[in-house]
This record gives structure tokens, C-alpha cells and sequence, in this order.
């Protein structure tokens, strides 16, 4: 398994904390002692698997992980929590964890889209390690169903599937009841799907300035941990976070970054940054545009901004250069979008 496979220290500390059996136990096999782990930031998902392996000796039941899924609160769960529980709809709480869930894991990966009559959340196990794998995703779906229940004020319930790609377990009926959504093995894919109807809800915990703040700390957390990854994602999540504050403080927002200062905040020239872009098959300006084009949809869907307003945040001096802009994007203007 690759070192950088990884998880935020704080599932294994909870994970230890469950009380299905005492810490040495549950560290057997591991250098990492339990005052250690408390000084950790991130935890080996090799590490963490071992530690997975002993709460299952222990736990006597393949339902543990649900158990285990439903203790991992809000905060442990960093800005990241924040942001999906403060975020404006059910859908984009989704897409909160979809996209920014490298600032706290990156044995799991996931992204949302539109299935049918579904929004749908798919995660991806990358340790590949056969156990543990399939343990990571019944926690990780549980928490996200968890979120769901939360925003929502109440079970989920069976309009909401959970997806499992790997054979029921022998005592399956244990697992199923550990969930509220209706629970599916043999999948193509493991995911977990909310009616699309769902996604538009307004979440009754929104907050505009935490939910900002806290995807501007995602962005900065995965920027750090990503030197040595994709250059065009690191560009993409700085601009992101350009975009988020420049939200916070309408009317009085700036230009976004240009290259050259993208370039020296990354601790590269400019030359070397779009050498690097280029062996990504992009440029800077294609990362600027696709950004903008991506914030336009999402502000013009809240009614309390003017098209001017939206062009201002999006770093357009005048409002007509915006609205060209957009009628390239989609073929018709800001005002027609927003009504149709």
C-alpha cells in the first residue's frame, strides 16, 4: 500500500474510544501507542487497517462498522464536517464531500452525479486491501448517511440507497439493520443515492460564512499535501478559494490571482508552472475559465445576487463582459439562464 495513502488520526482515535475493547488491544500488531496517536495529524491507512482488523476480532458481529460509522460526529471530521453540515443544499453538502475530501482522506476517493432519477455519491476504496477495503466503505457510507439524517431532521429512510459492490456477509440482516436507507450488495459500484429531488433542498443549517470559511480551510489543506500531485488541481483549489472569499466580501471583491502570483504563492516561477500545466494538458486560463463558468451557475442560482454581483465576484470588471462570457458558455444570457 503507497505511504501517502492516508486518514485524518481522528477515526482511529474514535475508533479507540468505542469501547469495544481496551486501546492495546485494539493497537496489537502496531508501534503506534495511544498517547502517540494523539500527537498525530494522519494516520497510514496500513496502520489504520491493522487497527480495523482488531475492533473486528473484537466486535463479534459484521455490523460494526455502522456502529463505528454513526460515532464519527461532525467534528471529527475537521472543516470538512463543517462545510457539508453549513452548506446551503442537501446536494451540495454531498458535493462538499465529494470534492474536498482529500484535506482529511485519501484512501477513499469520491465524486457526485446525476444517475437517473438519483443524486448520487460514489466512493472508491484505493487501498486495495480486500478487508479493509470493504469495512472503509460501510463506515464511510454511514457517515455519509449520518450527514444526510442530520440536515435532513430525521432518518433518511428508504428512498435513499446504499450501494455495496462487494457479497452480502453471512449475518447480512445484522449490516442492513444498521443502516435507515435501503441497502443493496452485488453493486456495480459502491455509492449512496438520494432522490434527485433532494439535492435542491435548503438546508435549515446553513451558513454562508461558516460553509465559505470552512471550504476555504478545506482548499488550503489539500494545497499543502498536494506538491507532489496534480499542479492543475493545486491551481484549481487556490482560484477556488479566491472565488469563496471573494464571496464573503461582495462588493468590495478583487481580481483573481494572476499566473504570475499563482506561481510565486506556489514557490515556482511562472515559466515552471506552465510547464507543468502543460504536461496536464492545460493552461492557467483554462483552469480561470472552467472555474468561472462553474461559480456563475452555482451564485446565479441564489436569488439575493445581482448579475452584477455575480460578475463582480467572479473578477469582471464590467457586468457586459460577463455576460459574453456566459452567453459563450451556455448560448444564453445571465438573466435568461436564471429565469429558464
Amino acid at each position: 500500500m503507497p505511504r501517502k495513502i492516508e486518514l485524518s488520526s481522528a477515526y482511529a482515535r474514535l475508533t479507540l474510544q468505542s469501547g469495544v475493547a481496551p486501546a492495546a488491544e485494539l493497537l496489537r500488531g502496531l508501534t503506534i501507542t495511544e498517547a502517540a496517536l494523539a500527537e498525530m495529524e494522519f494516520i497510514d491507512a496500513s496502520d489504520l487497517a491493522v487497527l480495523f482488523r482488531n475492533y473486528n476480532r473484537c466486535a463479534g458481529d459484521c455490523a460494526w462498522t455502522a456502529r463505528l460509522g454513526s460515532q464519527f460526529n461532525i467534528a471529527a471530521h475537521g472543516p470538512l464536517g463543517f462545510a457539508a453540515l453549513s452548506a446551503p443544499t442537501l446536494g451540495e453538502a454531498l458535493d462538499v464531500m465529494g470534492s474536498l475530501y482529500p484535506s482529511r482522506n485519501t484512501a477513499i476517493s469520491a465524486r457526485t452525479c446525476v444517475t437517473g432519477s438519483h443524486y448520487v455519491m460514489y466512493v472508491e476504496d484505493r487501498t486495495k486491501e480486500p478487508d479493509f477495503s470493504r469495512w472503509l466503505v460501510e463506515v464511510v457510507l454511514k457517515v455519509i448517511e449520518v450527514l444526510l439524517s442530520t440536515i435532513l431532521g430525521h432518518p433518511v429512510g428508504k428512498n435513499v440507497v446504499i450501494s455495496f459492490s462487494h457479497p452480502a456477509p453471512p449475518d447480512a440482516a445484522q449490516l442492513i439493520a444498521g443502516y435507515d436507507a435501503r441497502v443493496i450488495f452485488d453493486a456495480e459500484r459502491d455509492s449512496i443515492g438520494v432522490p434527485l429531488a433532494w439535492r435542491h433542498l435548503p438546508s435549515p443549517l446553513h451558513d454562508e460564512s461558516v460553509y465559505r470559511a470552512n471550504v476555504i480551510k478545506c482548499r488550503e489543506q489539500i494545497a499543502a499535501r498536494e506538491q507532489v500531485g496534480s499542479i492543475a488541481i493545486a491551481v484549481r483549489n487556490r482560484l477556488s478559494n479566491h472565488f469563496d472569499t471573494q464571496m464573503l466580501h461582495c462588493g468590495t471583491a478583487q481580481p483573481p490571482p494572476t499566473l504570475e502570483q499563482v506561481a510565486d504563492a506556489m514557490h515556482l516561477t511562472a515559466r515552471t508552472l506552465i510547464r507543468k500545466l502543460n504536461r496536464e494538458e492545460t493552461a492557467y486560463k483554462d483552469v480561470l475559465q472552467s472555474l468561472r463558468r462553474e461559480y456563475a451557475e452555482r451564485l446565479l442560482q441564489d436569488a439575493r445576487l445581482k448579475v452584477a454581483d455575480v460578475a463582480e465576484i467572479l473578477g469582471y470588471r464590467e457586468a457586459a463582459n460577463f455576460t459574453r462570457a456566459f452567453r459563450r458558455w451556455y448560448g444564453v444570457s445571465p438573466a435568461s439562464w436564471r429565469r429558464g
